[in-house]
């Protein structure tokens, strides 16, 4: 198992990310210097000073006892009850909360689906947020999930007194699987990869509700569990980009650089971000770079955050097929065939289902497509 700061270091990263922020608007928020941030984060600070982490919990939105859960020490810091903050100027979205709304009601498990950056994560914090009163027993969220195992997400979630936390493998997957039987709550489990990190802990006879968040569907559970989490509408783009930069920018500029961004909420943030942090730099000079496909992902960088590293960490994750179709649509005139490749985009959210049966790729997508590794 990783030692606590190790969890700190994976968990303070996707705290921040979850709400939106950079490591400079986390430090403007908590009082921590952005150096002590980043220092956490790679692990170059090794024991942050518990006043710290406080700060940060209390800064990302964690209040009473979770404002001490990034310093909790033995190991307890991925065990997480509670969320992390709901996502700053969150907007919209009725369609997708109905939705969860209705499956985490009766279901034992359910998965959100879609492109980097599109949001999942943030859907999944506001659901939760929203429903916690359901869930009697609490709400855990645990992620990024990343490589780690089935064993190792069940110690990561149980019980710290629990034995079966530092038994074998089997023993730890099997209490596991007693305890969301025994329990009512909800479980978040962000970023799963793959059906093997989760499966084994998702007991159809489950009284507990798993939430997992992904770009891979799950193999196994039932297509009317899935949702796939789709691009923002044009208005509430416009709204939420209007919120961000909280008036500093005219009204036709934030509608044209929200078309820009084509309903993608973590374009939308990096292009906020750029906006307040570089007033010297004219909305026009931004949305002549976001006009042009071959300047356009090289534009949307602010700090950490970035479009096209998102991308670039999800195509890894791509079946081969579907990466050689991503990288033929260059070469393609007019939207995608319905073939093997393409249809594994398209069921991740990559493109979307156009007339005739083919797919037209999302604006970003065509434009990482342009410089994807191995082109």
């Amino acid at each position: 198992m990783r030692d606590s700061t190790q969890e700190q270091l994976h968990r303070l990263r996707s705290l921040r990310t979850a709400a939106g922020l950079t490591i400079g608007e986390l430090a403007a928020r908590s009082g921590v210097s952005a150096r002590t941030i980043g220092g956490i984060e790679r692990h170059t600070i090794r024991r942050p000073h518990p006043g710290t982490l406080r700060a940060l919990g209390t800064a990302l939105g964690l209040h009473g006892p979770d404002a001490d859960r990034l310093g909790t020490a033995g190991g307890q810091v991925g065990v997480v009850t509670g969320l992390p903050g709901v996502t700053p100027h969150f907007t919209g979205r009725h369609a997708d909360l109905a939705w969860l709304t209705a499956r985490l009601g009766h279901r034992h498990a359910v998965q959100l689906i879609g492109l980097p950056g599109v949001g999942k994560t943030a859907l999944a914090v506001q659901a939760a947020t929203r429903l916690a009163d359901r869930f009697p027993d609490g709400v855990r969220f645990l992620g990024p999930v990343g490589d780690a195992t089935a064993a190792t997400i069940a110690r990561r979630l149980l019980p710290a007194a629990t034995t079966a936390s530092t038994g074998s493998d089997p023993e730890a997957v099997g209490a596991y699987r007693d305890l969301v039987r025994a329990r009512r709550m909800l479980v978040v489990l962000d970023g799963v990869r793959d059906t093997r990190q989760v499966g084994p802990l998702l007991p159809v006879d489950a009284t507990a509700v798993t939430l997992v968040t992904g770009g891979q569907p799950l193999a196994g559970l039932p297509e009317a569990d899935r949702w796939l989490v789709p691009p923002m509408p044009a208005t509430d783009a416009r709204a939420a980009l209007t919120a961000m930069v909280d008036g500093s920018t005219p009204a036709p500029a934030v509608a044209e650089l929200a078309a820009c961004c084509a309903g993608l909420p973590l374009a939308l943030r990096v292009t906020a971000n750029r906006l307040l942090t570089r007033p010297q730099w004219s909305a026009q000079w931004l949305i002549d770079r976001l006009t042009r496909p071959e300047r356009v992902l090289g534009a949307l960088v602010a700090g950490d955050l970035s479009v096209r590293d998102a991308f670039e960490r999800a195509y890894a994750g791509l079946s081969s097929p579907a990466r050689r179709a991503l990288r033929l649509l260059p070469r393609l005139v007019g939207p995608a065939p319905a073939e093997a490749g393409f249809l594994d985009l398209a069921e991740r959210g990559w493109l979307t289902a156009g007339r005739d049966h083919r797919y037209q790729p999302h604006p970003l997508v065509r434009a990482f497509a342009r410089v994807v590794p191995g082109t």
